[in-house]
């Protein structure tokens, strides 16, 4: 277990990860073309676990789409072995974030609140627990404990457990044309 504490750490958090996962497809959150930064006051490389934990002031940004959290641990799966050799510790891909401790999905078109969120890499899927709160600009505000969000369509299904989902939101104003008057 590698483990640093000091702000340079925001300096060396990319390059830490991106050591544990020489090989792999990127982190992302969305635009996979665009780069990932990742800052924290905190980073632990735990190379034989295949995790990166990130912790303290977590921010992961990528292009418009912004992750923060208290604590985040990137999985990764192991590249298989080749036959006769000792297995790779390097990442061949990364399977999911998790991100615990006030966490917030942003975009410029959403912003999502909760308690912990699951990032899954091959669904393209975050699933957000605990007090969820999602707005949506103008739109207006769902809230519930659970949201799952597909993030190519842009699509949310947000549940309440036992309770009820909360939306709130105001009516877009209509021009309707005039009724006529009366002599």
């Amino acid at each position: 277990m590698t483990s640093l504490t000091s702000k340079t750490v925001r300096a060396l958090a990319p390059v830490a990860l991106a050591a544990v996962i020489v090989g792999a497809s990127m982190a992302q959150i969305s635009n996979s073309d665009v780069p990932v930064e990742v800052t924290a006051e905190r980073v632990e490389a735990l190379r034989s676990d295949g995790r990166v934990v990130y912790s303290g002031n977590v921010v992961v940004t990528q292009g418009d789409s912004r992750i923060t959290s208290d604590l985040l641990t990137v999985v990764c799966a192991r590249a298989p072995a080749q036959a006769g050799q000792p297995q790779d510790q390097s990442c061949a891909e990364i399977e999911q974030m998790i991100a615990e401790g006030n966490v917030y999905y942003t975009t410029a078109a959403e912003k999502i609140r909760g308690d912990r969120a699951e990032y899954d890499y091959r669904n393209d899927t975050i699933t957000m627990t605990g007090d969820v709160i999602m707005s949506r600009g103008e739109e207006g505000v769902i809230r519930g404990t659970r949201l799952v969000y597909n993030v190519a369509e842009g699509r949310a299904t947000v549940t309440a457990g036992t309770s009820s989902v909360l939306s709130i939101f105001t009516p877009v104003e209509r021009n309707e044309p005039a009724s006529p008057q009366k002599p």
